[in-house]
């Protein structure tokens, strides 16, 4: 039977929320390994470094909801805010690491152009506080207005996994030197041995970086016009990745000026792909007639010449 989330606030909304947070709290005593094939910046970190991290996300997120009901904003606050509070999240999240591994040098995070994440936490923050959307609410992974409570903790799930890659993304990116990197992570205990040469650093450095380009210019936009979204979720496994659903309004104003181009090449795909399929299973049906033609043809004549070669030395 499908669970779903209240839908107003109240006791039974406050409740749901403690229970959702407990769960998640209990994730983190599993297995964290990433079992994907996609690259997460915390891949590079003990489990140990890691679980602390996703503790500390958790954490300054409960912080976050308890800001958002002292201060009653309401849900156009949290669109319009919704930027400002996810940065918010991140810093503070990086504050808090800080003292973890008693570090000060992580900058902070200010720039837009790693994070996406923005639409998913206004869904989340609404569901939280709210309960499930309403007619004012059209960023919705449902168009329904009854919403399961397993995809509210999916989404709680995505927003802690990504905030975790994005503070060490930030780092493992701005540091230019791979020695200065290295370093760092074996200082402050927080290197897989995995990872503990320049070599397997370097490697590991370039195809973040590439995959991250690759997501952002070529997945992302994918993804969004299609309305759909990757989000990432904890299981008994380890970290796992997911499409889901995801009716975003103004998703496409939201892309870059490339990203848009990308858009536009999947449009004109979508427009002459089909055209230009059915013209080569047409080109290939013909293809293949003639081919056959051809060949039974060639086989008439073969077998009429091997005939008449045979009636003749018959009649000789």
């Amino acid at each position: 039977m499908i669970k779903y989330w209240p839908n107003q606030q109240g006791k039974n909304l406050n409740l749901e929320v403690v229970a959702l947070f407990r769960r998640v709290y209990l994730k983190f005593n599993a297995n964290l390994y990433n079992k994907t094939s996609q690259i997460l910046s915390t891949d590079i970190v003990t489990f140990s470094v890691k679980k602390e991290l996703f503790k500390i996300i958790l954490f300054e997120f409960e912080i976050l909801i308890l800001d958002i009901i002292e201060l009653d904003l309401t849900r156009e606050d949290l669109e319009n805010l919704k930027k400002k509070l996810l940065m918010d999240l991140i810093n503070k999240s990086i504050d808090s690491f800080k003292l973890f591994i008693d570090y000060n040098e992580l900058d902070y995070f200010d720039s837009w152009e790693l994070c996406d994440q923005y639409l998913l936490i206004e869904n989340l923050l609404v569901h939280l506080v709210f309960g499930s959307f309403s007619e004012e609410f059209t960023n919705s992974i449902f168009l329904e207005q009854h919403i399961p409570v397993k995809y509210v903790e999916i989404l709680l799930d995505n927003i802690i996994i990504q905030i975790a890659h994005i503070i060490f993304f930030r780092y493992i990116v701005n540091q230019f030197s791979l020695s200065s990197l290295l370093t760092f992570l074996v200082s402050c205990k927080l290197c897989n041995e995995t990872y503990i040469s320049l070599r397997s650093l370097a490697s590991f450095k370039n195809n973040l970086v590439w995959q991250h380009w690759l997501n952002y210019y070529c997945i992302q936009p994918k993804v969004v016009y299609s309305n759909l979204y990757k989000i990432w979720i904890f299981t008994p496994q380890g970290l796992d990745c997911k499409y889901i659903y995801l009716f975003q309004k103004d998703g496409l104003n939201e892309l870059s000026n490339l990203q848009i181009i990308v858009t536009l090449l999947l449009e004109v795909q979508d427009f002459f792909w089909p055209k230009l399929r059915n013209i080569y299973l047409l080109l290939s049906k013909i293809l293949i007639y003639s081919c056959s033609y051809f060949f039974y043809r060639l086989y008439q004549i073969f077998m009429k010449s091997i005939f008449l070669v045979f009636r003749s030395n018959k009649v000789k």
